[in-house]
């Protein structure tokens, strides 16, 4: 049985926050937040599976590293429009690495952790005001009267009618479980909790897995011992091991990405999985 096709991610203290309207809360920042490091936050919570990316695996994957891209956002539905305050989903945010432009990045522009909204008008294609060197999620940030989630599949696309990512209808996250992240960086994994749903028999768990690639130096896609092995096993009724954390940093490339999946141990079962991980600046 495959699990859910969605899950949350936000990213906290982004680089840049392109929201013209001021509709994200706070503003997605918190000083108390590693000092105002950027952190990249994943929430899921499904039945556990033989093997599978957090959130199922994102259509396609479009690398913006040589020329980046800009997404249009579009739904299915007339209902997901910001037009009319009896809309359903109004706004989308996006999450990547961004620059202003092809041109500005091909003269050096250093590219950014980009939080960006974009206003949806039903049907009808919108484009993003950002070039995206990657784009990692999406989700609806904004509704009107009419619904509380999305009304139609509104779907990510680079170049227009090419799907990347999708917010299902009735949902408000879209898919992929995996993080790109600015060049010139250090990677750190702060925690990783594990919270059952409900009692778990002796022996039931998961297993998360971190996958690394393209770190220390762009070219590096296959490297030796890139995956980290997170596991929650439930025995008796004691205290259970529920955080994991890794003091140390990786080196990012402009290529460098984590690849987030779970596998169950002995029976499936309904875990919610929570992974914080943060960069410095590289200032």
């Amino acid at each position: 049985m495959p699990g859910i096709a969605y899950v949350k991610k936000r990213i906290y203290n982004p680089e840049l926050i392109v929201d013209p309207d001021g509709i994200l809360p706070m503003r997605l920042k918190n000083a108390q937040i590693h000092g105002n490091n950027p952190v990249y936050y994943i929430k899921w919570v499904g039945a556990t599976q033989v093997g599978e990316e957090l959130g199922t695996a994102a259509a396609s994957v479009k690398d913006g590293t040589t020329t980046p891209f800009q997404i249009t956002v579009v739904s299915s539905d007339v209902a997901d429009n910001r037009s009319t305050a009896a809309g359903a989903v109004h706004s989308v945010c996006l999450l990547g690495i961004t620059v202003s432009s092809a041109a500005a990045y091909a003269a050096g522009e250093r590219p950014l952790t980009t939080a960006e909204v974009v206003h949806m008008n039903g049907t009808t294609d919108v484009l993003s005001t950002r070039y995206y060197l990657w784009v990692d999620h999406g989700y609806a940030c904004e509704w009107g009267t009419g619904a509380t989630d999305a009304t139609g599949n509104i779907t990510i696309e680079s170049p227009a009618n090419t799907t990347l990512l999708t917010i299902a209808a009735t949902q408000n996250e879209s898919d992929g479980g995996v993080w790109h992240f600015p060049a010139d960086r250090r990677l750190y994994t702060k925690s990783v909790i594990f919270a059952p749903t409900a009692t778990l028999a002796a022996g039931d768990g998961v297993v998360l897995t971190g996958a690394y690639t393209s770190f220390e130096q762009a070219n590096n896609t296959d490297p030796d011992l890139n995956v980290d092995y997170h596991t929650y096993i439930h025995y008796g009724t004691g205290p259970q091991p529920l955080s994991e954390i890794k003091p140390f940093g990786r080196y990012t490339t402009k290529a460098s990405k984590c690849l987030w999946s779970e596998a169950l141990v002995a029976n499936s079962q309904t875990i919610s999985i929570e992974i914080v991980q943060y960069i410095d600046r590289g200032e």
